[in-house]
């Protein structure tokens, strides 16, 4: 296993979700740059939607808009996060091969985010704890969003560490919460449920102090202290153009919206429902289309985070054709997560089925968008 290697960068938290991020993983998957472990510091506000997200279900786009809140859906899983100036993402790209690097989502979560957890705690004094599935908090505060990818021997773990306060009435605009989100907590708002770090820790982190809490983190969770500066190849530059050309779009974007999987497949007399239900490892909203006492369609998205990630897309596939009612709809749910290749940490038959059924309960005449 060659030496680690620690990246320190800064711009917007948006743009490099969709461009260097996926260029990093995709080098060192393919052997092309050592196991990373990178330091981004963002230099504005921005918002990114999970990969299994629809921007219209869960950002009030005309209020971003409107107030030039620049937004991405990005390539991991996870939910809507805001990012603030001078916070910043600790992220690691791993080999799974590493003795040390856990090979499922849970585990990973746990393995790692405890290691951080204890960092803060140790470093700052504060209660820092790991929540699982994926957060740190501090006393029922969130002080780190997180998601997870594990794709082709490679687990990517990308952690915002909230160093600076956000404005929470803007991103509680941005991104409206489902009363469904906030049903297992004690702290309801967003700005009760928010914190960061220079709060907790009582005084101002630059970044120099983040790239040794970064080292710190990594030598806590794996072991792993020499870390070698260094900075991106030309292949991963031009790796980051050509992702930025792909995910930087309005296809891209919508990819899991209404508008782009009904446009030219529903008509007159088909019936769409909508569901939602919030399991331990996040939340899911089922879409069903039916035609004829069928599934001509389904739409399955949420913050959750499925391995492999398009493992969301075969479960809608096992859904399609499907009698629309639930017996049929639960022998295809059982099916499917029966599959060994499939990992939703935190959510199970019963939760998928709650927001199914919702779905089916709620069938009204299809009504195409303007």
């Amino acid at each position: 296993m060659s030496v680690w290697r620690l990246l320190v960068d800064r711009g917007s938290y948006a743009d490099f979700s969709v461009s260097v991020s996926p260029a990093v993983e995709k080098a060192v998957t393919l052997g092309e740059a050592p196991p990373t472990v990178f330091l981004f510091v963002f230099d504005s506000d921005s918002i990114t939607i999970g990969v299994n997200e629809d921007p219209e279900q869960v950002l009030d786009l005309d209020f971003c808009r409107a107030r030039g809140i620049d937004f991405r859906r990005r390539v991991n899983g996870g939910g809507p996060v805001y990012a603030g100036a001078g916070s910043a993402f600790l992220i690691y790209f791993l080999p799974v091969s590493h003795k040390q690097v856990p090979a499922t989502t849970e585990a990973a979560f746990r393995k790692i985010l405890t290691a951080v957890a204890d960092v803060f705690r140790d470093r700052y004094g504060f209660a820092a704890e790991y929540r699982p599935l994926n957060d740190i908090q501090v006393e029922g505060r969130k002080l780190v969003p997180t998601s997870l990818k594990i794709e082709d021997g490679t687990m990517t773990l990308r952690i915002v560490v909230n160093v600076k306060p956000i404005d929470t009435g803007l991103a509680g605009r941005a991104m409206p919460m489902p009363p469904e989100k906030v049903r297992d907590k004690a702290l309801k708002t967003l700005e009760s449920r928010f914190t960061w770090l220079e709060r907790e820790a009582g005084r101002a982190i630059d970044e120099a102090e983040l790239a040794e809490l970064a080292v710190a983190c990594t030598e806590r969770a794996f072991g792993e202290s020499g870390l070698a500066r260094g900075t991106l190849g030309p292949v991963e530059r031009s790796y980051a153009d050509d992702f930025r050309a792909e995910l930087d779009t309005e296809r891209w974007l919508f990819a899991k919206s209404e508008r782009t999987r009904f446009a030219r497949l529903l008509g007159s007399g088909d019936t769409v429902g909508r569901g939602r239900e919030k399991a331990m490892g996040g939340m899911i909203r089922a879409t069903l289309a039916v035609r004829e006492g069928r599934v001509l369609h389904a739409i399955v998205n949420g913050d959750w985070h499925p391995r492999p990630l398009d493992s969301a897309d075969w479960l809608e596939r096992a859904l399609t054709g499907a009698p629309a009612e639930p017996a049929a709809l639960r022998r295809a749910v059982q099916a499917f997560l029966a599959r060994e290749e499939v990992e939703f940490a935190g959510i199970g038959e019963d939760d998928l089925m709650v927001a199914l059924e919702a779905a089916l309960a709620g069938l009204r005449p299809w009504n195409a968008p303007s």
